[in-house]
């Protein structure tokens, strides 16, 4: 133990003033950054909700290995713009790490469910999501019952409820209970403002949770690329491309594949091919989904033969590592509708990640008046 004496907070109060000090083991800083938000609290006289002072009256003490290990762990996840397998790999393996050392450090227990969740990505296609998701659902279910109070444990277990279990209703109560308990947890508000629109088709409430989001972390440069994307899916195709435009100002480079999929939309395959090649040009990773959106674009633009040569090279890849069939779907989609049916079929069986945003994906209207495209729907009891 460590004392000594740290300023938390200071005011003048009928003319005197009053310092708050407290003498802390340093090493816990979570119980400090509670009680720095208690004495501002007081300080500035808010009314915090119930759940929010159960939240800060049940904290309990963190094994210090065990929060190092967690933000370890979170370095990697957080890797979102240029991670890989082995990162989300990495960062799972901390977050054991720190559940060893403490079994009810619920953090811990979200950290590695939202990385089994990143793994069955259709954008990576690192893993199949019969795998990963029951291991992020099983995660997240312990996140809530260790620390139900912890807004985030919700908002993972939202997540798989709509992307393991297809449970619309269930998914939306808990993103509303993770927003009530975490209401500025911007990733939260992103994803519910993601789920509103692919899935309810609620675009107008989608773009307000989006705008919030952007409120509470205008610097993160992610919910700027995610929003342009709610606005890609609400087929508001000029807006969203302003949207990239000014996401590549920023951030050279970063909106190009958005940009992409909107010229393919707007039918400007010139445009389109040019916004996904500089894109593959720079992908290090040589994910799927990239070359696959270029392999559709080729096929409408007319450059069949281009098409197919990338779609090869997407098997050829298959045979060595798990490519989930909706790539392929976004593939055939510009070369042989048929063919993007047959794979759409596969990716339901897969219970691909990918299959929730088939209601509102603009990149399959070509099949939605298709029999067998209105039957998947239908299958996954999406809201009328």
């Amino acid at each position: 133990m460590v004392d000594h004496p740290d300023s938390i907070s200071d005011r003048v109060h009928s003319g005197e003033r009053i310092s708050y000090q407290y003498n802390r083991d340093i090493r816990d800083l979570l119980r400090l950054q509670d009680e720095i938000a208690r004495a501002v609290t007081d300080e500035v006289q808010v009314k915090l909700k119930p759940q929010e002072r159960a939240r800060l009256a049940s904290f309990r003490p963190v094994d210090p290995g065990a929060q190092d290990d967690y933000l370890r762990a979170l370095h990697f996840l957080n890797k979102w713009d240029a991670e890989s397998e082995q990162d989300l790999l990495t960062a799972i393996d901390y977050f054991r790490k720190a559940i060893e050392k403490d079994s009810n450090y619920g953090p811990a227990y979200v950290g590695m469910a939202q990385a089994y969740i990143d793994l069955g990505n259709p954008g990576g296609g690192y893993q199949a999501p019969k795998e990963t998701l029951p291991l992020a659902k099983a995660a997240a279910t312990k996140a809530v019952e260790v620390d139900p109070m912890l807004g985030e444990a919700h908002f993972v277990l939202a997540q798989t409820l709509e992307l393991y279990n297809w449970n619309w209703s269930e998914a939306e109560r808990q993103y509303k209970l993770a927003l009530e308990l975490s209401p500025n947890y911007a990733p939260a508000h992103v994803e519910y403002a993601r789920f509103l629109q692919s899935v309810l088709g609620r675009n107008d409430e989608a773009l307000k949770q989006m705008a919030y989001a952007a409120e509470l972390n205008p610097r993160d440069p992610k919910i700027r690329w995610v929003s342009a994307f709610v606005t890609y899916a609400a087929r508001q195709y000029d807006s969203a491309i302003l949207q990239f435009n000014e996401v590549n100002a920023a951030y050279p480079g970063m909106g190009d594949f958005g940009l992409g999929w909107c010229y393919r939309e707007k039918k400007m395959y010139p445009e389109a091919i040019a916004a996904l090649e500089r894109v593959a040009a720079v992908d290090s990773l040589h994910r799927p989904i990239i070359i696959a959106s270029l392999a559709s674009v080729y096929g409408l633009a007319g450059r069949k033969r281009e098409a197919m040569k990338l779609i090869d090279e997407l098997k050829e890849r298959s045979r060595e590592h798990y490519i989930p069939a909706s790539v392929f779907v976004a593939a055939y989609v510009g070369v042989n509708e048929d063919e993007a049916l047959t794979w759409l079929e596969r990716a339901y069986e897969e219970h691909h990640q990918g299959m929730v945003d088939i209601n509102a994906y603009p990149g399959l209207d070509a099949l939605r008046s298709e029999p067998r495209f209105q039957a998947l729907l239908r299958r996954m009891n999406f809201p009328q």
